[in-house]
């Protein structure tokens, strides 16, 4: 299991390498990472060969993803084969799930060079490097629908997060690929722990195939189910290994799986309400998948907290691991490469809809500074320290100190987002719709009723992803939400602004301008339902940013400042809410020994609304959150492989409040 909480923060340590004719060689262990007589062809035999995977991917027809995982990701040589061997022989509408685990992850220019020996893999190299994740631990998503291809990018030990995976109790994976070290120079991953993963996680029928016919390897294997045969070896090496399991074992519990949806129907339509940053990228995220929806709104796209004129993706370091750090972290990579992959798709203008370049959150000394110092030269793509005058050369102004740079994302207007998001085939929009709930039918289908009683829509599952409004339904009464007023002042770009280029971000933020106007936000009202504009909010605003920028000028227009209203929610722990609702009578019921033993293991399925799921509480950072939390839902509700670990996957869970609860003696 992946445990990182109150451990110290910082980016992996790259591997260190040394070249021998251009071939990347372990410098500690000597081992080569691919033969030098032909890398490709060894990696073809061994692997795709070696699992049979030409001749299984003809004959996939399941309505399901094949997942392949590797073990020891490398150069990347194995993933890149595989990717153009699935190009070539998929069958059409098919869809791969590669899972890549690294404890140590190359260098993206070390990986370009080490593959620059296979010039017909140069497209899929490419493609790949340019999204290629920073060295952060944890799981790290990228789609590639132009191929049909998910990647997952395990940056941990891989027992580790294999371990993870084997926790939800689901059979995922069809083929492994076992391409650590060599045993008898590194150990690495090859241990019993990880086979025993392995077997918890695979499907009946799934293979493996390694390049090693080491014995310890052949008896870890075969002790956790899989039949291991030898097979000859490639080039001079005498012999491999490969082998399938037939039976998977089931994994013994290690957590209550108050958080796991037991049920594993697959929704055949997915009704959501709210057209907001939440709803829409739910909805983009499930018709991806295959999945109609249907979209219905009270009012209008992006409505509510997703209504202001700009937002900026946005995270928080910190020098420890904690679930919020982590979750903004993991959801801040999702939603930047999410957005660029959009721009890149011409869904979204840039200058008009999205501004790149990161931005700049202003920090002063302290020991979390001093940490991040220290550490982030390890991710020098993803953000950098910058004094006080290097920041004022950066953004043409003077900051009141020094800060971050992060070298990611950008502003964005929420509703050329959704506008984009919903434009989907298998997406039916319905605005002005006015307030509606949930009923469940006699026939287990939900149906969205308006005031006036008349049914919508309905659908098998549905999911409420009206920010606060979700505590309007009965079933999510007890969730412990706050809504919160924001008030943003519209301020007219003027000369001294001209060369801002990217967000600064310090008690507010002030974006470049978009066409014409710079969204400055934002006030903060906890509780404050009101909606109308007020000066005292505007003049907080403006000083809010003149106090972080020391030579901002800034003179009121003729007419006063201007701006908008909205409202956000957040959670009391400021996390999502995201994931299938549990029936909380039946929930407190099945969990009651909680309330005597906080530690208790009770290994039963969580009672769930049947069909119901939330998505909310995405607070002031909709745009960094909502990629990340509607992916996290909708392997939920698809039962498909998660992007997150499960750590994080519990710390947005809505039954993490009745959990709480019960341990406190204070059942919801």
């Amino acid at each position: 299991m992946i445990r990182l909480s109150q451990t110290l923060w910082t980016p992996l340590e790259p591997l260190d390498l040394e070249w021998q004719d251009s071939v990347p060689v372990a410098r500690e262990t000597g081992d080569i990472f691919f033969s030098t007589k032909d890398g490709l062809a060894e990696s073809d035999y061994v692997f795709v060969e070696g699992n049979r995977l030409r001749e299984r991917w003809r004959s996939h027809t399941e309505n399901r993803p094949f997942v392949i995982s590797e073990i020891g990701l490398g150069t990347g040589l194995n993933l890149c084969l595989t990717v153009a061997q699935w190009l070539a022989h998929r069958p059409s509408g098919a869809r791969l799930h590669y899972l890549g685990f690294e404890r140590a992850p190359m260098r993206p220019a070390d990986m370009a060079r080490a593959l620059s020996h296979w010039p017909d893999l140069a497209p899929i190299i490419k493609a790949l490097l340019t999204r290629w994740p920073d060295p952060l631990p944890g799981c790290h998503r990228r789609h590639f629908t132009q191929w049909g291809l998910t990647l997952d990018l395990w940056w941990t030990d891989a027992a580790d997060g294999l371990r993870d995976l084997a926790s939800h109790g689901r059979p995922w994976v069809d083929a492994w690929y076992l391409d650590g070290f060599a045993p008898a120079k590194e150990t690495g991953p090859w241990q019993q722990a990880l086979y025993s993963a392995m077997a918890s996680s695979s499907r009946a029928g799934a293979t493996f195939a390694t390049f090693t016919a080491a014995g310890e390897v052949k008896r870890g294997l075969a002790a956790s189910g899989f039949e291991v045969s030898k097979r000859p070896g490639f080039g001079n090496k005498r012999d491999a290994l490969c082998g399938t399991i037939h039976t998977p074992r089931t994994v013994t519990p290690t957590l209550t799986p108050w958080d796991l949806n037991a049920s594993n129907k697959i929704p055949d339509h997915v009704l959501v309400l709210g057209a907001g940053l939440a709803g829409a990228h739910l909805a983009f995220t499930l018709a991806g998948r295959g999945i109609p929806v249907t979209v219905l709104e009270a009012d209008t796209l992006a409505s509510g907290g997703s209504s202001n004129l700009q937002g900026v993706t946005y995270t928080r370091l910190s020098h420890q691991h904690n679930p919020l750090t982590d979750f903004s972290l993991a959801a801040f990579g999702f939603a930047t490469d999410h957005y660029d992959a959009l721009l890149r798709e011409g869904k979204l203008k840039e200058g008009e809809d999205i501004g790149l370049g990161g931005y700049v959150q202003l920090h002063d000394a302290d020991e979390t500074l001093a940490h991040l110092g220290e550490v982030l030269p390890l991710a020098p793509e993803f953000a950098r320290l910058l004094d006080a005058d290097e920041l004022a050369a950066l953004t043409g102004l003077q900051p009141r100190c020094g800060g971050i740079h992060y070298l990611r994302g950008g502003w964005l207007n929420p509703l050329a987002v959704c506008r984009a998001l919903l434009a989907h085939p298998l997406i039916s929009v319905r605005t002005q719709c006015g307030q509606m709930s949930l009923k469940r039918t006699s026939g287990e289908k939900w149906q969205a009723v308006d005031e006036q009683g008349c049914v919508q829509a309905e659908a098998d599952t549905a999911v409420l992803a009206t920010a606060q409004a979700v505590r309007q339904q009965t079933e999510l009464r007890w969730l412990p939400l706050t809504t919160i007023r924001g008030q943003t002042t519209h301020l007219p770009t003027e000369p001294g602004l001209g060369s801002l280029s990217i967000a600064v971000c310090d008690q507010g933020y002030l974006p470049p301008a978009r066409a014409g106007i710079h969204c400055l936000g934002a006030s903060f009202g906890p509780g404050d339902l009101g909606v109308d504009e007020r000066e005292a909010e505007h003049a907080h605003n403006i000083q809010m940013m003149q106090a972080a920028l020391s030579d901002l000028d800034l003179n009121p227009p003729s007419g006063g400042w201007q701006g908008h209203v909205a409202h956000r929610c957040n959670s009391n722990d400021y996390l999502p809410v995201v994931g299938p609702v549990p029936d909380l009578e039946a929930f407190n019921a099945c969990y009651e020994r909680l309330r005597h033993d906080r530690k208790r293991l009770i290994d039963a399925p969580c009672p769930m609304e049947s069909g119901l799921a939330v998505l909310t509480s995405l607070g002031s950072r909709g745009l960094s959150a909502a990629p990340l939390a509607a992916e996290i839902l909708a392997d939920q509700l698809l039962g498909t492989v998660p992007s997150v670990p499960r750590y994080l996957q519990r710390a947005v869970s809505p039954a993490r409040f009745a959990e709480r609860a019960l341990k406190r003696g204070e059942p919801l």
